[in-house]
């Protein structure tokens, strides 16, 4: 045999070798998966600065993003049972306190992470939303009427929720309006409780006080004042007439429909 049929059949030996190898290799292995280690601990603030070599915002977006691919990898997906909400938490603040404008984590605690169905996990959420929305500043106020719908339809925690709503409808927003319905918010949480007397009375004062509702918004107090919490469509009327203010006639408007 030539030396050049030696050294070809020498290199096909290899090769043989070689993917024989590979196919073990596989066998041993095909059932082996990387897997997830959990929530990692959340740095402080001043290791998180140094390793964005100080830029704020950097260390933010960096820790957002891994915040929100926490779970997903070596394409492996996690439930949200598995997650240790009380780290989370801790990274929810950490991320707040780096860029308290942001409404990048508030939207992913609430309408990602907050859809476990574990009440210790959702308490979690609303605990931090809450604390979120009591910001004055913008829109913030938001984040306070999303707690106060999570502890009444997810928590079922009525007392809760209308403790929430409350702190809402005193809000005074810096660089926004407060909507009605989020004024409103208290009379829907005590009708819920079944306090329907303590709800009339904050409806009808706050139809006979107030002087910038639309006439939509009036029409709609009267009818939840008469079809849900059954006063007397006269009394209402009658209420009318008392207001500080007459009802303005003006083109109708879209309105966003209140939180139940």
């Amino acid at each position: 045999m030539s030396a050049a049929g030696q050294q070809s059949g020498k290199i096909n030996i290899l090769l043989a070798a070689a993917f024989s190898l590979n196919i073990l290799l596989w066998l041993g292995s095909q059932h082996i998966y990387a897997k997830w280690q959990g929530v990692p601990p959340v740095p402080s603030e001043k290791g998180a600065l140094i390793m964005a070599l100080g830029d704020r915002e950097f260390s933010f977006r960096s820790g957002a993003i891994t915040l929100q691919s926490l779970g997903d990898e070596a394409g492996q997906t996690t439930s949200l049972r598995e997650y240790d909400y009380s780290k989370l938490k801790s990274w929810f603040d950490f991320l707040y306190l780096l860029n308290p404008a942001s409404d990048h984590v508030p939207m992913l605690a609430s309408y990602y992470f907050g859809s476990s169905g574990v009440p210790r996990d959702i308490s979690l959420i609303v605990d931090y939303l809450a604390r979120v929305g009591e910001s004055p500043v913008g829109s913030k106020w938001r984040w306070l009427a999303q707690a106060a719908f999570m502890a009444r339809h997810k928590l079922n925690d009525l007392d809760l929720a209308l403790d929430l709503s409350y702190k809402l409808s005193k809000m005074e927003p810096v660089g926004d309006a407060l909507p009605d319905w989020a004024r409103r918010m208290p009379v829907f949480m005590l009708t819920a409780r079944g306090e329907k007397e303590d709800a009339r009375r904050l409806m009808e004062e706050m139809l006979l006080t107030s002087e910038s509702f639309h006439p939509n918004e009036v029409n709609f107090m009267k009818a939840y004042l008469v079809e849900t919490l059954g006063v007397p469509a006269d009394e209402v009327e009658q209420m009318m007439r008392m207001r500080k203010s007459p009802v303005k006639e003006v083109a109708p408007k879209m309105l966003p429909a209140p939180m139940p």
